[in-house]
């Protein structure tokens, strides 16, 4: 559970709303939240590939022109989820842009194809470790994205990622689990999913 004090960089501020840490979240909690966790998670993970030289990706302006909010908990909250991610992102990036790479994405087929194998993900359940997938496949499909010369597309993967967890009840979940923030410190507990190879069956 978080505890009080101003430098917690991880304990909900408040943000003109009526909504805050003494208030149980909702689903329109967490899907406002959405957004900047994945903006976040994807301008850490960028930058971090950047700088590790290891996986190099394309230069792409618009991840690169993402500012981070630092008043907002969420920003903090997306850079946590890309640090405690580091294994899955390890594990099954490779996987995703194998799968990505056998497709023919557009602007008009991409959605179905990112449900197809977000709904992979949490065949046999909801958990953290799974959600991290989720943000760390949309990170890579949107990189694949613009790879194959469709630019702007960032945004759309949000809606994606939204919508997904909106009529999974993953969202409902993340709520009662006490949104993306409270749960934050339990997250390096989670196990990877195992799903990828069934993921376009």
């Amino acid at each position: 559970m978080a505890t009080g004090g101003g430098d917690d960089p991880l304990k909900p501020s408040e943000r003109g709303s009526s909504k805050d840490h003494e208030h149980p979240n909702t689903e329109e909690d967490v899907l406002e939240d959405t957004a900047e966790v994945f903006y976040s998670y994807v301008r850490y993970r960028y930058h971090q590939e950047m700088e590790q030289g290891e996986q190099q990706p394309p230069p792409d302006p618009e991840i690169m022109a993402l500012q981070p909010n630092e008043r907002n908990p969420m920003c903090r909250v997306g850079q946590q989820l890309a640090i405690i991610g580091d294994d899955i992102n390890r594990r099954y990036d490779l996987n995703f842009t194998r799968m990505l790479s056998q497709l023919a994405l557009t602007p008009d087929n991409a959605y179905e194809y990112f449900c197809k194998i977000a709904n992979s993900l949490f065949d046999s359940g909801i958990n953290w470790g799974r959600v991290i997938a989720l943000l760390s496949f949309g990170y890579r499909m949107a990189l694949h994205v613009f790879q194959q010369g469709i630019t702007g597309f960032l945004s759309s993967i949000v809606r994606f990622i939204c919508d997904f967890l909106l009529r999974n009840r993953i969202a409902q979940w993340i709520a009662q689990q006490g949104g993306w923030v409270k749960e934050s410190v339990h997250w390096c507990k989670c196990s990877p999913p195992t799903f990828i190879h069934t993921a376009l069956q």
